[in-house]
């Protein structure tokens, strides 16, 4: 189909044109570059540890109880957007089934993987533990992370990614060393 357009369309069309001006040749218009898709994978411990402690003294937390975290200097927009789930999970890491020891290796080890791949926005599914004891990985997570001087944030998921049985995590950016 090839249709002329008429002359009150022509006309109404240099009307909706006026003052526009033509990109300059050398402009180049790049697509925004696409969303990493999140990475599952069971980390391998490759490099020093980050040193996962408890030297903080919490109140323990309950199963629905919600977490969060911020260091200072960190802006509560920040952590708004974290907790409404406004950022790209990138990673994932699902701790159900683990004991606290093998927890705390791959924590260690999946925090650093991501770190070294300049990842920024993690989520780490530890459950709600079971409904007559304490949520036993949710606390050590929330003893663990505070600690750790790469972690920007953190906060209780939305029921998109699991909850109060996960939490998303704010990392630091690494500068790059190439």
């Amino acid at each position: 189909m090839n249709k002329k357009l008429s002359k009150e369309d022509q006309a109404t069309f240099q009307e909706a044109m006026k003052g526009v001006k033509p990109l300059k040749k050398e402009t180049k218009i790049r697509p925004a570059p696409p969303k990493r898709k999140p990475v599952k994978h069971r980390w391998a411990e490759e490099t020093e540890s980050l040193n996962l402690n408890e030297s903080l003294t919490l109140d323990p937390v309950q199963s629905e109880e919600f977490i969060s975290y911020k260091q200072a200097g960190i802006s509560h927009k920040i952590l708004r957007n974290l907790r409404q789930g406004q950022y790209n999970v990138e990673a994932k890491l699902d701790l159900h089934g683990h004991t606290i020891e093998e927890a705390r290796k791959t924590v260690d080890a999946f925090l650093q993987q991501c770190l070294q791949q300049r990842i920024r926005v993690v989520l780490i599914i530890h459950g709600k533990g079971h409904h007559s004891q304490m949520p036993v990985l949710k606390n050590k997570l929330n003893h663990w992370l505070r600690e750790l001087p790469s972690v920007l944030a953190f906060c209780s998921a939305t029921p998109a990614h699991g909850s109060r049985g996960a939490v998303y995590i704010l990392l630091k950016s690494q500068a790059r060393e190439d």
